[in-house]
Protein backbone atom coordinates (compact mmCIF):
# COMPACT_ATOMS: atom_id res chain seq x y z
CA UNK A 1 0.00 0.00 0.00
CA UNK A 2 1.40 3.39 -0.90
CA UNK A 3 1.70 6.35 1.46
CA UNK A 4 -1.12 8.31 -0.19
CA UNK A 5 -3.58 5.41 0.17
CA UNK A 6 -2.48 4.80 3.77
CA UNK A 7 -3.02 8.48 4.58
CA UNK A 8 -6.48 8.48 2.94
CA UNK A 9 -7.50 5.42 4.97
CA UNK A 10 -6.22 7.00 8.20
CA UNK A 11 -8.08 10.23 7.47
CA UNK A 12 -11.30 8.32 6.74
CA UNK A 13 -10.94 6.38 10.00
CA UNK A 14 -10.58 9.58 12.01
CA UNK A 15 -13.54 11.21 10.22
CA UNK A 16 -15.71 8.13 10.79
CA UNK A 17 -14.62 7.96 14.44
CA UNK A 18 -15.90 11.50 15.01
CA UNK A 19 -19.04 10.86 12.93
CA UNK A 20 -19.85 7.76 15.02
CA UNK A 21 -19.00 9.45 18.35
CA UNK A 22 -16.09 7.07 18.91
CA UNK A 23 -18.31 3.98 18.93
CA UNK A 24 -18.44 0.80 16.89
CA UNK A 25 -21.42 0.99 14.54
CA UNK A 26 -22.12 -2.73 14.99
CA UNK A 27 -22.10 -3.12 18.78
CA UNK A 28 -22.16 0.46 20.07
CA UNK A 29 -19.16 -0.05 22.34
CA UNK A 30 -16.35 2.54 22.57
CA UNK A 31 -13.74 2.19 19.86
CA UNK A 32 -10.11 3.32 19.77
CA UNK A 33 -9.47 4.81 16.34
CA UNK A 34 -6.05 3.17 16.05
CA UNK A 35 -7.60 -0.27 16.67
CA UNK A 36 -10.69 0.30 14.51
CA UNK A 37 -11.39 -1.28 11.17
CA UNK A 38 -13.19 0.25 8.19
CA UNK A 39 -16.02 -2.13 7.33
CA UNK A 40 -17.44 -1.98 3.81
CA UNK A 41 -21.22 -2.42 3.66
CA UNK A 42 -20.95 -3.46 0.01
CA UNK A 43 -17.85 -5.69 0.21
CA UNK A 44 -14.63 -4.98 -1.70
CA UNK A 45 -14.85 -8.17 -3.77
CA UNK A 46 -13.46 -7.99 -7.33
CA UNK A 47 -16.81 -8.67 -8.97
CA UNK A 48 -18.54 -6.03 -6.83
CA UNK A 49 -15.81 -3.49 -7.63
CA UNK A 50 -16.40 -4.25 -11.30
CA UNK A 51 -20.19 -3.99 -10.89
CA UNK A 52 -20.38 -0.83 -8.78
CA UNK A 53 -16.97 0.77 -9.33
CA UNK A 54 -14.49 2.08 -6.78
CA UNK A 55 -16.45 5.34 -6.44
CA UNK A 56 -19.30 3.42 -4.80
CA UNK A 57 -17.27 0.75 -2.99
CA UNK A 58 -14.88 3.22 -1.36
CA UNK A 59 -17.44 6.00 -0.80
CA UNK A 60 -17.71 7.20 2.80
CA UNK A 61 -21.39 6.17 2.86
CA UNK A 62 -20.34 2.56 2.19
CA UNK A 63 -17.88 2.32 5.06
CA UNK A 64 -18.21 2.44 8.81
CA UNK A 65 -15.87 1.99 11.72
CA UNK A 66 -16.06 -1.24 13.70
CA UNK A 67 -14.13 -3.59 15.90
CA UNK A 68 -12.30 -6.39 14.08
CA UNK A 69 -13.96 -9.72 13.40
CA UNK A 70 -17.63 -10.22 14.21
CA UNK A 71 -18.49 -6.52 14.32
CA UNK A 72 -16.99 -5.99 10.88
CA UNK A 73 -18.82 -9.06 9.54
CA UNK A 74 -22.17 -7.81 10.89
CA UNK A 75 -21.97 -4.68 8.74
CA UNK A 76 -21.63 -6.51 5.42
CA UNK A 77 -24.53 -6.52 2.98
CA UNK A 78 -22.76 -9.20 0.91
CA UNK A 79 -25.61 -11.70 1.27
CA UNK A 80 -28.32 -9.08 0.71
CA UNK A 81 -28.28 -8.06 -2.98
CA UNK A 82 -31.39 -5.88 -2.78
CA UNK A 83 -29.92 -3.89 0.13
CA UNK A 84 -26.59 -3.58 -1.71
CA UNK A 85 -28.38 -2.18 -4.75
CA UNK A 86 -30.38 0.28 -2.61
CA UNK A 87 -27.22 1.56 -0.96
CA UNK A 88 -25.39 1.79 -4.29
CA UNK A 89 -28.28 3.84 -5.72
CA UNK A 90 -28.13 6.25 -2.77
CA UNK A 91 -24.37 6.64 -3.18
CA UNK A 92 -24.66 7.19 -6.95
CA UNK A 93 -27.26 9.89 -6.35
CA UNK A 94 -25.02 11.53 -3.75
CA UNK A 95 -22.06 11.47 -6.16
CA UNK A 96 -24.13 13.25 -8.82
CA UNK A 97 -24.61 16.30 -6.57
Amino acid sequence: MNDRKTLAISEMKVAKWYEQDGRCLACGEPLAVQEAELAHRIPQRKWLLKMYGPGVIHHSMNVCLTHHGDCNDKMSLGNHPIEMEKLAAIIRKEREK
